[in-house]
This record gives C-alpha cells, sequence and structure tokens, in this order.
C-alpha cells in the first residue's frame, strides 16, 4: 500500500509540493500543431501541416528534439499516418509511452536487457521472427488459434529476483496483471469496457514495437506478441498513471506521468487536496516538500530508489504542484481526485473500475446510505429534497428510468455537438427538464402547459450538463443571428434575448454547484470555475453595444476596466483579497467573513435581475431563485410568469448597471475560491471583457 502523508499540520489554501516535473509528456494530437511540443505555450505562427511535433523556439526544439527522435516517437508518426487503422486516432498514449521507455532504459530500470540494435532485440523470450514487411501491412492481428492467452499478449518468464518490475517501474504501478491477463475476481462492472481497454493495449504495443523497431533499421512484423512485454508493461503503465494537462482555461491540451512523489497520492471522492500545472521553462518557486511517503512494499524496497533516479524528471515541460483544498492535519492521509467529482457514486465507481481496477471506499463512497450530494446528483424527483430525513437510497431512481433519460438526454445534446443544431438542442433539453419526456409534453394542451411541475431535479447530474449546454447553445445561437444581420434591429433583439438566458443558465449553473459546494467542500475547483464563468456572461451581456442602440433613449457609456475595481458598499468589494496573514486561523477566519459578504451581495442583486435574465425561458421561469433553493421544499405546482422581457430607457440603464455589479461579484468571488485552489496573486489574471 502506497501513500503520501502531511509531515506537518497545513491550513486550507497551502501547497504541498514545489512544481514537479513530469517524467515525460506530450500533446494530444488535437493541440499538436497549436502548442509547442516542450513548453506547451500556444504557438503564434500557422502550422505548414508537415507530420511533425512543433516549437515555439530554438530553446525548446533543442530541449525536446532529442527526445522526439531518439525515443522513436517520429516513427510512430510516421506510422500511424501509413496506417489505415481507425484504432489511430489518438496516438499520445503510445507516443508517451515510447519517451517513457527511453527514460526507464536510460537509467536502467529493467531486470532484462530490451535495448533495440540491427542485429535483433535483446529480450530473453526467444528469437527475432524474420517475417518480411508486406507493403501497407505493418500491424499484423495476432493468431486468433492461439489459445494460450501467455502466447496471445506476451508474457516474460524472468528469473531475474527483480521480477517485481511488472508490478513496478520507478515505484509507479503498471496494473499489466489486471489489465491484461485478466486477473481480477468479483468484477462490479463486467460490462464495463475492459475488452476495450485490452484490445487498445494489445494493438498500442505493437505499434510501439513497430516503431522502435523501423527507428533500429529492423524489418517490421509485429505477428505475436511474445517478445514485446516490454512495450507492453510500459502501456500499461501510462494508462494508469497518465495525467490529462490543463490548460489556464481548463482545456485537456496533452498527458503526462510523474513520479512517485505525486503518483503515490492516493484518490478519494472527498479529497483534501487538488492539483495544477505550472507552464513555461523555468520555475522560480523552491518551497520544500511538504508531503512523505508511507509504504508497506511487500518487500519491494528499491521503489523509491529507482524513483530518486527519475525524481528530476525531463526538467522540463508542464509541472505539476500539489495543493490543499482543506485543512491537513500532521500525518494525515494526502488524497486527491482520480475522477470527476459531480458524477453519482457509481458512474464514480465505474470509471474507477474501468481505468484503475479498484473500488473506492472513501468516507463518501462507504457511508450506509448515500450523502447528500450523492443523493442530490441522481434525484429524479424535484420535491422535497431538503427534507433528507425523508429519503432513502431505494428512492433515488429505478436503473430503466434513468437509462431513458440519459438516452433522451445525450441525444439531445448530440444536436448541438455533434449535429451543430443548437435550436433543437435548446427545444429537447428544456422539455426533458421540466418534465423529462418530450413525448408526454408534446401531447398536452396549451392551457395545461402553463402550469408545470418540475418534475426533474435542479441537481440531477444530466441537469447540470443540460445547463452547461444550454449555456454555450444560447450564446452560439445569439452569435449566430448576430452574423447573419446584425443590422436588422429584430435579429439584434433576438440575439440580446439569446445572450440573456445563457447568461441565465451560467447563473444557475453556479448556484447550483454552490449549493452542493456547501455540502461537499472538496468541490471548491468546479464551483470557482462556474462562478468565474457565470461572472464572465453577465459581464458580457452588460457591455454588449445592443443596450444603446435599442434600450436606452439616451446612450450610456459604461467604461468597462474601471468597474473591476468598484467598491461596493456592502461588502467591499475591492477589498477581497486577502491581507498578511500571522496564522492559519486568522486566514480561515477572513475567509469564511469574505465569502459570506460577496454571497449576501450575490444573493440580493440575483433577486432584483432573475426575472428579466429568465424571461426568456419556460424553463427558467419555474426556478423563483438560482442562488437560494429553499423553494425546494415547499415546491407543488408552478405557475408560469408571463413576464416582461423588453425594457428600455431608465430601467434599462439600471438594469444594466445590476447586471454588471452582479457579474463583478461572481467574478469575485470565483477568484476567492480559486485562490484555495491555484493560490492566484490577482483575480483579475482571469476576467475577460
Amino acid at each position: 500500500m502506497m501513500e503520501m502523508k502531511a509531515v506537518e499540520g497545513i491550513a486550507m489554501g497551502g501547497d504541498l509540493t514545489p512544481p514537479i516535473p513530469p517524467l515525460a509528456f506530450v500533446l494530444h494530437d488535437s493541440a499538436l500543431y497549436s502548442h509547442c511540443s516542450a513548453c506547451f505555450s500556444p504557438l503564434t505562427f500557422p502550422p505548414d501541416g508537415r507530420p511533425t511535433i512543433l516549437y515555439c523556439s530554438s530553446r525548446c526544439s533543442s530541449l525536446d528534439s532529442p527526445m522526439h527522435f531518439s525515443s522513436a516517437e517520429a516513427q510512430l508518426m510516421y506510422l500511424i499516418l501509413r496506417s489505415p487503422l481507425a484504432a489511430w486516432s489518438r496516438s499520445s498514449d503510445l507516443r508517451l509511452s515510447l519517451r517513457l521507455l527511453h527514460a526507464f532504459q536510460k537509467f536502467n530500470l529493467f531486470p532484462w536487457k530490451c535495448e533495440i540494435s540491427p542485429g535483433g532485440r535483446g529480450v530473453k523470450t526467444g528469437e527475432k521472427k524474420g517475417d518480411p514487411l508486406e507493403e501497407n501491412n505493418n500491424f499484423e492481428v495476432p493468431d486468433e488459434n492461439i489459445k494460450n492467452q501467455d502466447e496471445q499478449c506476451g508474457v516474460m518468464e524472468i528469473s531475474d529476483p527483480k521480477d517485481g518490475v511488472l508490478e513496478r517501474i520507478a515505484g509507479l504501478m503498471t496494473n499489466r496483471e489486471r489489465l491484461v491477463f485478466g486477473k481480477v475476481e468479483n468484477d462490479p462492472f463486467p460490462e464495463s469496457g475492459v475488452e476495450t481497454v485490452l484490445e487498445r493495449i494489445r494493438e498500442g504495443t505493437k505499434a510501439i514495437a513497430a516503431a522502435r523497431m523501423m527507428y533500429a533499421g529492423e524489418e517490421m512484423c509485429v505477428k505475436s506478441l511474445r517478445e514485446y512485454a516490454v512495450e507492453e508493461i510500459v502501456l500499461c503503465l501510462v494508462l494508469t498513471n497518465a495525467v490529462e494537462v490543463q490548460d489556464r482555461s481548463g482545456n485537456s491540451i496533452g498527458i503526462a506521468v510523474y513520479g512517485a512523489t505525486f503518483s503515490w497520492i492516493n484518490h478519494s471522492c472527498s479529497p483534501n487536496a487538488c492539483y495544477r500545472f505550472s507552464f513555461g521553462l523555468e520555475d522560480k518557486d523552491c518551497m520544500c516538500l511538504m508531503i512523505s511517503p508511507t509504504t508497506s512494499n511487500n518487500g519491494h524496497g528499491n521503489e523509491m530508489e529507482d524513483g530518486a533516479i527519475l525524481g528530476g524528471g525531463v526538467g522540463y515541460g508542464p509541472r505539476i504542484i500539489v495543493r490543499s483544498i482543506k485543512a491537513i492535519e500532521k500525518g494525515e492521509e494526502v488524497t486527491i481526485a482520480y475522477t470527476d467529482l459531480l458524477q453519482p457514486k457509481v458512474m464514480r465507481q465505474e470509471e474507477l473500475w474501468l481505468k484503475y481496477l479498484f473500488n473506492c471506499c472513501c468516507n463518501r463512497c462507504s457511508v450506509l446510505h448515500s450523502s447528500y450530494v450523492d443523493r442530490a446528483l441522481q434525484m429524479v424527483s424535484a420535491t422535497n429534497l431538503c427534507s433528507t430525513d425523508k429519503f432513502y437510497d431505494h428512492e433515488l431512481y429505478k436503473d430503466e428510468e434513468i437509462k431513458k433519460l440519459t438516452e433522451a438526454f445525450d441525444e439531445a445534446i448530440s444536436d448541438y455537438l455533434s449535429f451543430c443544431n443548437p435550436k433543437l438542442c435548446c427545444e429537447k433539453l428544456e422539455i426533458l427538464l421540466m418534465c423529462g419526456n418530450i413525448e408526454e409534453e408534446n401531447l398536452k394542451p396549451k392551457e395545461e402547459k402553463l402550469h408545470q411541475k418540475l418534475k426533474f431535479h435542479q441537481f440531477h447530474h444530466l441537469s447540470i450538463n443540460a445547463y452547461t449546454t444550454l449555456a454555450s447553445a444560447y450564446k452560439v445561437r445569439g452569435s449566430d443571428l448576430l452574423s447573419v444581420d446584425s443590422g436588422t434591429n429584430e435579429n439584434v433583439l433576438q440575439a440580446f434575448c439569446m445572450y440573456k438566458t445563457s447568461a441565465a443558465y451560467s447563473l444557475l449553473l453556479a448556484g447550483v454547484l454552490h449549493h452542493l459546494f456547501m455540502f461537499e467542500s472538496s468541490l471548491v475547483a468546479s464551483v470557482a470555475n462556474f462562478w468565474t464563468w457565470a461572472g464572465e456572461s453577465l459581464l458580457s451581456l452588460g457591455g454588449l453595444s445592443w443596450w444603446d442602440q435599442s434600450l436606452i433613449t439616451e446612450p450610456v457609456k459604461l467604461d468597462i476596466p474601471p468597474l473591476l475595481s468598484i467598491k461596493c458598499n456592502d461588502c467591499s468589494l475591492s477589498g477581497v483579497f486577502e491581507p498578511n496573514f500571522k496564522n492559519g486561523q486568522d486566514q480561515t477566519i477572513w475567509f469564511q467573513e469574505t465569502k459570506m459578504l460577496l454571497l449576501n451581495c450575490i444573493a440580493n442583486l440575483t433577486s432584483s435581475a432573475w426575472s428579466m435574465l429568465s424571461s426568456e425561458s419556460n424553463f427558467l421561469k419555474l426556478i423563483p431563485d438560482p442562488i437560494d433553493f429553499s423553494w425546494l421544499e415547499t415546491i407543488d405546482y408552478l405557475k408560469v410568469s408571463h413576464l416582461e422581457s423588453h425594457i428600455s430607457g431608465e430601467r434599462a440603464g439600471k438594469f444594466r448597471s445590476s447586471l454588471i455589479l452582479l457579474a463583478i461579484h461572481c467574478l469575485r468571488y470565483g477568484a476567492l475560491l480559486s485562490r484555495i485552489c491555484y493560490g492566484f496573486a490577482s483575480p483579475d489574471n482571469n476576467i475577460h471583457v
């Protein structure tokens, strides 16, 4: 059992590690032509379409290109371009495996010889096959008639006492025994797709081996995996330990593998730490390591030594920093999340089993009855959620019902993401949110539609996904209307309504996530991002030139940048960011007081602006308040209000000013929460107008 514990007491929002360089890293295929492959910075020049990786400077090229060529990554990219197999729609895990394999060989971390040389492979499992290379047939499928699984998948019989490397390399778990040979007892998800992972390993191993053989000038024929256990082991290690690298906007642009200092941090669905990435070639932060390992290594005493060999990593690339999101006591285990915490328990468990083959037994998962947050994330009924004593796990949902709902939501979202039809997507999603059944809603008479019952719960994980999609889809609809003919007053008015509804869904999303955050503090990163998104949406709405064109009799120009430093009489908005504190207790008290002041202002501003923001959506009209959900305790039937959606003159000016003030509060609150996860020195770094 490997785990990391705090060497001393750590306050909330403190760095637990210095920036840790990766052992190896690569960009995703989709980012190869838009980002530097060494420092991951966006490229400012257009790519020429060549099948190679790109760098932003000669320095980055000198750092990374030797690894690119000596690891056979270039050969792999060439072979994939020639391959007709659809399986190679992504290659990042294979390219990362080649780079790691090269690093492991450099430090002699394998207990057997595995170099590639023109004279043949130096592996102890048999002689090299001498089959000729066939044109356009570089990867041959293993013989289906082979019944022996060891022959099919490749197993090395190693007599060396260091054969523990099959389980770990440099302290990192490979999971090969489970992923390849399926030695898993009591599989709780027999239809979860483990076979798909196995197929990826089999085909990926052949591709990695073929690239290495091509680099060595050998004939490339990979019929069997008997000789390629080295490649297979490292690919399994990558699939088990690789971390998605996200840029400053939260977009996944690559993957990386880090050493034992990070990789030994265990998972929890209610973690006390998170991690962030640091980009660029240099980092001035040289803080001490605040965590240390506690192991029960069953006799494999070389793991930390092997990890120390690679402790410096490659010396460049996306560095990772672990940070506390809760107060951690001395000797307490440090945990992070390996999966999306906004999924209900069953979805988290299935994802963790599929990728890592373990059952999570954290406090959130092991309680007798599901936590409030997990009940909310899978509650179908919209009534009485807040009366938690009335609910038991068996009341949450029926499998068939939720399966049909999931398919319906996925189909609606696909209309937007796959078929570029945001209008149809919005219509379907809002009907599903109100009644859970599109066909049933279409059969209702018009007069009955004036009285709706919220049948689908606002906190369900499908609802959260729907709000995210709707906020984006309505914004796209508004943009499309303006792009058709921005000079037409009717189009401008409709576009404004679309932007307004988009901002309303962003605000609802932030409110829902914040409600869940009050019961599960480990959701802080998600909540911070959604409050920032809501603030940006509201600020964009308030900054539209449409106000001056159509609403206000005498144009009123608002200079947006100075508004970012506006001072609120109720919460001293301009003084949000923390002063210097002598101890963690003072900082915690300040944080809680500042949080409550900002929330009170947000609640007050929202109550005056919500009716206008929600006036274009039948579903949003059923939400009395997107911040305070106490109304859920008594909700039954709600009459859809006929709210005034068009305002002009002085009222428009006041509404616009309140929107901007609300936006600034949302941005400041998002930045306050972000400090826990990211430690930003200034909230304005993430504000875009």
